[in-house]
């Protein structure tokens, strides 16, 4: 399903969800049509899961973006996934190995806020808090997905 075309549609969608499927022909030497065909299967294949758009955080009016480790009380699991999923704040939490049970990805537009809800998430869990500075290396897939091109 992923021969070095599809590689190569997905490395330009990934790009630019947006492009044309006449311009992501030309790139792949492919007509508009057999684009859209490819494209089509690697949705049904479940390849692609879908389309989203990137934005600048700061500009929008969070600027303040942290990483909270939280160890979960013993039998809290459950109240823990709830209280996380009542916070529009939570823009991303992941459920992971080792003491830390789940990484929670938080946007805030102040430090007061931030604590507020930390001040929630301590009423479940131990945390441990990290703020992003910055964003060296943001990449949605591994590089040797697209070197995997050269070997096909």
């Amino acid at each position: 399903m992923t021969d070095a075309i599809n590689r190569k549609i997905i490395a330009a969608l990934q790009e630019n969800a947006r492009i044309s499927y006449a311009e992501l022909g030309k790139r792949v030497h492919l007509s508009a049509p057999a684009v859209a065909e490819r494209i089509r299967k690697l949705e049904q294949s479940g390849v692609i899961t879908g389309y989203s758009l990137k934005v600048n955080l700061d500009k929008l009016g969070y600027p303040i973006v942290a990483l909270v480790q939280c160890k979960v009380f013993r039998t809290k699991e459950r109240q823990f996934k709830a209280l996380v999923l009542s916070y529009d704040e939570v823009i991303e939490c992941q459920n992971v190995t080792g003491e830390q049970a789940f990484l929670v990805k938080l946007a805030v537009a102040s430090m007061s806020h931030l604590d507020a809800i930390l001040e929630e998430f301590c009423d479940l869990s131990d945390t441990n808090t990290m703020m992003i500075l910055s964003t060296p290396v943001e990449r949605p897939l591994p590089r040797t997905f697209f070197n995997a091109e050269a070997e096909s």
